[in-house]
């Protein structure tokens, strides 16, 4: 009987090295396979907040409502950085107290926040509108320069204002889309021009 107890406490001792070596070994493996945070940028990349169903409602220094936007998955860097992912619906209201302007509605995939830049940028299948000056800006990238308040994409770009289609790569816009410069179009335009009075 002395013997077997040997045999089981050589056999329980064998099982428990080889279950603390294994547990080592793992534990190596994975320290090795995790991403190593020594660099103080890598951890301003950390998500710091991730939420589904996102709606945000911004409002100017009185109040009022500004902007609406919605998505369907927003995550947050340490640094202050936010990516939206999924079904972006965005309203940016113009109601100033000397002018009512209707709404820019924007739609796209993907919307990007790089608080150190102040930019924003949207992404996949991007399009504007202002059903109020019947105009629709359709382009796979749009960029916002807080800053500066400019609009900007360097890639190709269809503007529809009432019944011309305007065409070409790269654009530079005012805010509320009032003035704009296609960098480069092409196609031809036909212009209606008023006769011009003479005294």
């Amino acid at each position: 009987m002395f013997e077997c107890n040997d045999q089981k406490s050589f056999f329980a001792n064998f099982v428990y090295r080889s279950n603390y070596l294994i547990v080592r070994l793992c534990l190596s493996v994975i320290a090795l396979s995790a991403p190593a945070y020594a660099d103080n940028d890598l951890l301003d990349e950390v998500p710091l907040l991730e939420t589904i169903q996102f709606e945000l409602l911004g409002t100017d220094c009185s109040g009022r409502l500004q902007v609406t936007v919605k998505a369907y998955e927003m995550c947050q860097s340490q640094n202050g950085n936010v990516t939206l992912t999924d079904d972006i619906k965005i309203v940016v209201l113009n109601n100033k107290v000397d002018q009512e302007e209707g709404p820019i509605y924007v739609q796209a995939n993907k919307l990007l926040y790089n608080k150190e830049q102040s930019l924003c940028i949207v992404t996949g299948n991007v399009l504007v509108t202002v059903p109020e000056k019947q105009l629709t800006i359709r382009t796979e990238q749009l960029s916002y320069d807080m800053k500066q308040e400019i609009i900007f994409t360097d890639l190709p770009i269809v503007i529809a204002h009432k019944s011309h289609e305007l065409k070409g790569i790269g654009l530079r816009a005012t805010r509320n889309l009032t003035q704009y410069t296609i960098t480069t179009p092409n196609g031809t335009v036909e212009i209606d021009q008023a006769p011009i009075l003479k005294d």
